[in-house]
């Protein structure tokens, strides 16, 4: 993405984040032509907790590996889940360039929950409580297609207890193994930099952080190799 088009996006982004308020984040991916991303740009990124550090959703990466945006400009109205299961109605915008290329993606999230309890509360007053119960069931049977995941500290603590992390102990090689591969799944060590953050989090060096990444990736690539023959 040059600059000129980041540019325009970014500003889109800050004047709607200002028309419509703190119900809705806006997060721009930019794609870089060796296959990762980063963030470029973020706007009420408190909603979800992500940070220009975040990664891309599975969600977002198997959008672009169906090269979905190749028939469709955008994606809408699918629910994603922010940290302690959260829900946003949200929807993907797929940048493209004059020849048809994607550059990035620009993703909506937005916190529906201010107005479902308004909704609530109006149909208290006319004592609508079936009407009520509809929408709360409704509600709770959303099945999110996309965990907006805010940070490398909590993938981690998704698989290793937190306050087992956070006294110091020694941790086994499976839980390594097991966080390690939960950060390769989520696209985290696409990030630059991030092999010493996920070092300093789990009390190991550097270089062992990257013998159990080329681990896991090497066997990754023998069981999809498996899988095609």
């Amino acid at each position: 993405m040059d600059n000129e088009l980041f540019r325009h996006y970014q500003n889109i982004m800050n004047y709607f984040g200002e028309i419509l308020g703190a119900n809705y984040e806006f997060v721009l991916h930019v794609l870089k032509p060796d296959g990762g991303s980063y963030i470029g740009h973020i706007v009420n990124g408190d909603l979800s907790g992500r940070s220009l550090n975040s990664p891309l959703t599975n969600y977002a990466k198997k959008l672009i590996s169906e090269k979905v945006y190749l028939n469709q400009d955008y994606v809408v109205d699918y629910v994603g889940e922010g940290p302690k299961g959260k829900k946003f109605r949200s929807s993907t915008l797929f940048i493209k360039d004059h020849e048809g290329q994607l550059q990035g993606l620009l993703c909506i999230n937005f916190d529906a929950d201010v107005y479902r309890k308004v909704v609530k509360d109006i149909l208290k007053l006319v004592n609508l409580s079936s009407d009520i119960e509809l929408i709360e069931k409704k509600t709770d049977q959303e099945q999110p297609v996309e965990k907006l995941t805010d940070n490398i500290r909590n993938i981690i603590y998704s698989v290793i207890d937190k306050d087992i992390l956070e006294s110091g102990a020694q941790l086994s090689p499976e839980q390594k193994r097991l966080a390690i591969s939960k950060l390769k799944e989520y696209g985290i060590f696409e990030i630059k930099g991030t092999i010493n953050e996920v070092a300093e989090i789990m009390g190991m060096s550097e270089s062992s952080v990257y013998r159990y990444h080329q681990m896991i990736s090497r066997n990754d690539k023998h069981l999809h190799s498996s899988q095609s023959n």
